[in-house]
């Protein structure tokens, strides 16, 4: 019976339509880098190297965010 009723559920969320209509692209980035900031956080260096692509293409401002090291708890004792 769950299987059912399971399978009733996918077929109708397959089967359902989205609203489609025109998108319309903002391209005011293209035409004023200067108005861009890239902020990325790489622990690997992965999404650095995708920030700096997107740099090289798109132009503005590249920043690195940095992580602090965690505080340790305060307990409330003198």
């Amino acid at each position: 019976m769950m299987h059912m009723v399971l399978t009733f559920f996918l077929l109708i969320g397959a089967c359902s339509t989205f609203p489609t209509g025109i998108v319309q692209v903002n391209n005011e980035a293209i035409r004023a880098p200067d108005k861009v900031l890239i902020v990325y956080l790489s622990r690997t260096n992965n999404t650095k190297a995708l920030a700096k692509i997107l740099h090289k293409h798109v132009g503005g401002t590249l920043v690195a965010l940095e992580l602090s090291p965690p505080t340790p708890p305060t307990t409330g004792l003198p």
